[in-house]
């Protein structure tokens, strides 16, 4: 189950895309999806792909929207009600449900693998197929913390509390919620802190894996270091109030050395005028190339150039960034909570703690900034720490695990079949 899936975006569809790459090299995989574009039923740049490019030991099935989840899509997708998306979500999973137990009438399945969305809100029912059963990893349980909404616009920090206050009462009591995960033979979790809730509220045990993982060569350019006299930082997103790239300008305003400095800012999103306006009030606008919405091609340049990269987001899983970014070589500083807090580590970057008040968080990033730039030998120090601890997080390691882990699920759901007789 990989509801979305592209061989050409990032996030949730670059997910479902590497595993099914990665895992069909030793399975035969069956692939239920529902978008490869922006929405539900939106399938025409997979299609042409599997139809130019087609994939051994697979074979993609897209499960079209029915006219209920259509209607039910249809304020979100004119922006009028974001949030219909989540019904219309559910009632495609029905459908996808109905094409799972046509298939199970005429075909033998070893398991369930519910890859994405990585968000535990869906439950999805292939639980109720009665096959070993492997959900994850999952995330979205986490939220955000209320200190990193100060300076946040007011629409977003409107969306960011109604978001924590209905996380908290879903995942407290959805029934649907319940009865996967006790029909769940594996669960795993995107992140320690999802992990940790999971334990605590559900009494379910997990492991804790990311979403994602470094797909092709580990690379680090060492003639970036040969110019002492400038540093290039990196962000990379969309330009909206989760992301909050504004913290990091609020930070550069009190970096003592920042015209060593020059950052790329790549992404575009609503509140880039507002961010350039702030740039240019507060004498930063010099220091910034903003590039907006790039290709892949021009965004690894930059990358490569990179000599840190920073996350500032007040939420997130495991941003594929952090996965570019350890390709490259290059460290991560970043808030020290989320998927964050689990892969980056002092070899390979900077953890900054979250402190009671925003005004502390912010002096934090900057604080840490100015140390660099102080000991600017720190920064091919952590980029020979990113290069060793990126080896931990390869497909060719994620494949192994995947399939020993298959074999535990199959083990674990017959062991406990019989038992149950």
């Amino acid at each position: 189950m990989a509801y979305a899936i592209s061989p050409y975006r990032g996030s949730e569809y670059a997910v479902a895309w590497n595993y099914v790459t990665h895992m069909s090299k030793e399975n035969n995989l069956t692939v239920l999806y529902g978008t490869s574009d922006d929405h539900i039923g939106e399938t025409d740049t997979m299609n042409k792909y599997i139809e130019e490019h087609p994939i051994g030991n697979v074979r993609f099935i897209s499960v079209k929207p029915s006219t209920l989840a259509n209607l039910l899509n249809w304020p979100n997708r004119h922006n009028l009600l974001v949030y219909t998306f989540y019904y219309a979500y559910q009632a495609w999973h029905k459908q996808a449900y109905g094409v799972a137990k046509e298939l199970l009438k005429h075909e033998k399945f070893d398991l369930v693998h519910y890859v994405g969305m990585i968000g535990y809100r869906e439950p999805g029912y292939l639980w109720k197929l009665g096959l070993p059963y492997v959900w994850g990893p999952v995330g979205g349980a986490n939220n955000a913390p209320r200190q990193l909404m100060k300076h946040m616009p007011l629409m977003g920090c409107i969306k960011l509390a109604f978001r924590s206050v209905a996380n908290t009462i879903q995942f407290y009591t959805k029934r649907r919620l319940k009865k996967a995960l006790k029909a769940t033979d594996v669960l795993l979790t995107a992140t320690s802190e999802n992990q940790h809730k999971f334990k605590g509220v559900h009494h379910k045990d997990s492991i804790c894996i990311p979403e994602n993982c470094i797909t092709g060569k580990i690379l680090l350019d060492e003639s970036k270091f040969d110019n002492s006299s400038k540093y290039n930082i990196i962000i990379i997103g969309r330009l909206d109030a989760n992301k909050s790239v504004g913290t990091l300008l609020e930070a550069l305003t009190l970096v003592t050395k920042r015209d060593m400095l020059h950052v790329d800012i790549v992404g575009d999103g609503p509140l880039r005028d507002s961010l350039q306006k702030f740039a240019c009030e507060h004498g930063l606008d010099g220091l910034i190339t903003w590039h907006g919405q790039l290709p892949r091609a021009e965004a690894v340049k930059v990358f490569n150039s990179a000599h840190l990269h920073v996350i500032t987001s007040v939420s997130e899983g495991n941003p594929t960034t952090i996965w570019e970014a350890m390709s490259y070589g290059v460290p991560t500083m970043s808030f020290d909570h989320c998927g964050m807090h689990d892969t980056i580590c002092d070899r390979c970057g900077i953890r900054v703690p979250i402190e009671k008040q925003y005004e502390d968080c912010v002096a934090g990033i900057a604080r840490n900034i100015d140390e660099l730039l102080e000991h600017p030998e720190r920064f091919r120090q952590l980029a020979h720490g990113v290069l060793e601890c990126a080896k931990r997080y390869t497909w060719d390691e994620r494949e192994k695990f995947w399939n020993e882990l298959y074999v535990k699920a199959i083990e674990k759901h017959n062991s406990a079949f019989r038992l149950r007789l």
